[in-house]
């Protein structure tokens, strides 16, 4: 008897955001930003990034506080108004945003570059 080979279904990569760059391509996204009112009853918060708002669907055990910083993962869900699924939330309220940010914008400028040199070595 031949064995069927095991196949993991994985999941795809969050892409890091702003809320206002979220696209209808985007199915999981990394927001960071500062909880600006939280629903305790429905398990849900508003995310603040400075660009927009949109409200976090979580689950009972991670709900952040008011003027927490935090990072999301999770799955953009479009109804009748978009919100995301929150399926990590992270306290980032120790981060320094301007030092990540800077971080950030160093990736999108070199990553390419890095990856167009790389691809001309390895042919």
């Amino acid at each position: 008897m031949e064995e069927m080979p095991v196949r993991i279904k994985r999941r795809r990569p969050a892409v890091e955001r702003k809320i206002s760059e979220i696209t209808l391509d985007d199915l999981r996204v990394s927001l960071i930003g500062k909880v600006v009112k939280v629903d305790k009853i429905d398990y849900i918060f508003w995310l603040d990034d400075g660009t927009g708002v949109v409200p976090i669907e979580c689950e009972e055990n991670i709900l952040p506080k008011i003027g927490q910083t935090v990072r999301i993962i999770g799955r953009v869900i479009r109804n009748e108004e978009m919100h995301i699924y929150g399926e990590v939330v992270q306290d980032f309220s120790n981060v320094d945003i301007e030092y990540l940010e800077e971080v950030q914008e160093l990736e999108k400028k070199l990553l390419p570059k890095i990856k167009n040199a790389l691809a001309g070595w390895l042919e």
